[in-house]
């Protein structure tokens, strides 16, 4: 499984639909490059971060991300 899937995959279990969840996927990984680049951090940490804001979104909770 791809990393494009795995998140698309997580992205599903959140109520995305199939087309938008392979979207999003591919930008929140993107965005997860430049924010590790960005803060010196690991894509990881960073692609677990922006998870958990769309998951709090979802929720309809309004946290700041964490640094």
């Amino acid at each position: 499984m791809t990393e494009v899937e795995q998140v698309a995959a997580a992205l599903r279990q959140l109520g995305a639909e199939e087309a938008q969840a392979q979207v999003m996927a591919a930008q929140l990984i993107k965005r997860a490059g430049q924010i590790a680049e960005e803060r010196g951090i690991e894509k990881v940490a960073a692609l677990a971060e922006l998870l958990r804001l769309v998951k709090a979104g979802r929720e309809g909770e309004t946290h700041e991300p964490s640094n």
